[in-house]
């Protein structure tokens, strides 16, 4: 039954007729508003939503609080993406609960898609259990996502790095993206800006009622005696007294992002409870390493933003060395500049696709790494892929899409 109910849900359509606002705020009422009365953190942003998620969930569950955490996507469950405490929901309950929301009649038009299921279930199962936070990731955008449609006005909102993706939907400059993710703002909800260049932050500053926009705090800052506010000023510092959790450096902006948005959230929290509980923290295909030797690293960047980050993490934990680089990326996404990225550090590609429609072709995908001036193999499957990377003797470094990531992962664990 759940098997079959997993199949149902993920052969929905990715987008529907109307914005996931306005089918989250149709349907959560037909399931008696699970999201009322949840104090919500809300958290939009290109790159590094799911770290921060993750680290202000800790941070709260290291305090006693029960914490539901939403995030997307999934590398290899449907499962994941909802979790209380860290542990995902069980079989049983989500067969329950998101058959209760697909039998929810709805008109044509207003049809839930693959994430307004997941959404919904996910809020059921939180308010069932009497989660005490929530912490809701956007899923694309902000203005019109689903997670948009909440009636609840969050306690908090956190906007994270703002990069070019999904640019046929969002926008083609930063500056578009970022007004996009601006639409998480409500009235009366307080906004933790992390590290952006000013332009963008002047845009997600614009209609917030109120904001801490992390590059603008002083070292002077009064608030600076509280030991959260000063352990998130040493976070965005690079101070050494709390180091991130996750591979890269990039991951002290989304960790200083995190300690703010629990200072806004909840002051008083036990400073040392939530640096024991970031310290706990794992998130899957951030630059994950899956084995020492031979160098095996799996990385689920798949545009401009998360690939310089990645490339520039490459060269300053390993410097001098060429990795192999196993490929696949989705059609719709700035390939050419995950290649450029990449190429000076690469000894060849590894190209294949992803298991999902949306994927390149192998082949295709090689003929551009060779346009580049780099050297490819191609390999039209998964098995082939990991094959010619376990074959090479050389650091092998997966990246372009997070599918491909989930693929990866499942390999090695069976």
């Amino acid at each position: 039954m759940y098997t079959d109910l997993v199949q149902k849900i993920e052969s929905l359509k990715r987008f529907g007729n109307k914005s996931g606002r306005e089918v989250t705020e149709r349907l959560l009422p037909e399931l008696g508003s699970p999201d009322r009365g949840m104090k919500i953190i809300h958290i939009a942003g290109t790159n590094g939503k799911g770290s921060t998620a993750v680290c202000i969930a800790a941070g709260l569950q290291a305090n006693g609080y029960k914490t539901g955490l939403f995030t997307s996507p999934h590398l290899i469950t449907i499962r994941e993406r909802m979790q209380i405490d860290r542990e995902m929901i069980g079989r049983d309950d989500f067969t329950r609960l998101a058959g209760k929301v697909l039998s929810v009649g709805m008109p044509e038009e207003y049809t839930p898609t693959f994430f307004d299921i997941c959404l919904a279930t996910a809020l059921l199962w939180f308010k069932e259990n009497n989660c005490d936070y929530v912490v809701l990731e956007t899923g694309l955008g902000g203005r019109l996502d689903s997670t948009r449609g909440i009636s609840e006005t969050p306690v908090a909102g956190t906007i994270t790095a703002i990069g070019l993706d999904h640019t046929a939907i969002l926008g083609d400059t930063l500056e578009k993206i970022a007004a996009e993710k601006a639409g998480i703002e409500r009235e009366w909800m307080p906004v933790v800006i992390a590290h952006n260049k000013p332009s963008v932050r002047k845009v997600l500053e614009k209609n917030a009622s109120s904001f801490l926009a992390v590059d603008k705090i002083s070292d002077t800052d009064e608030r600076k005696t509280n030991g959260l506010f000063s352990l998130a000023l040493k976070a965005r510092d690079r101070d050494k007294e709390i180091t991130p959790p996750l591979e890269g450096d990039f991951q002290y902006d989304n960790l200083a992002a995190a300690l703010f948005t629990l200072y806004l959230t909840a002051p008083d929290l036990d400073k040392d409870k939530v640096i024991s509980g970031i310290r706990t923290v794992t998130w899957p295909a951030r630059i994950e390493k899956l084995s020492d030797d031979p160098l095996f690293i799996v990385d689920g960047s798949h545009n401009p933003q998360g690939v310089e980050a990645l490339s520039r993490t490459l060269r300053e934990a390993h410097p001098g060395m060429k990795f192999v680089f196993l490929m696949a990326a989705m059609a719709d996404k700035d390939v050419s500049h995950m290649i450029e990225g990449t190429k000076d550090i690469a000894e060849y590609y590894i190209c294949t696709k992803a298991d999902t429609p949306r994927s390149l072709e192998a082949s295709r995908l090689t003929e551009m790494v060779r346009s580049h001036g780099a050297k490819a193999v191609c390999a039209e499957t998964l098995e082939k892929a990991l094959e010619f990377a376990r074959g090479s003797g050389a650091p092998v470094v997966s990246f372009g899409s997070l599918y491909l990531a989930g693929e990866v992962l499942k390999a090695y664990r069976d």
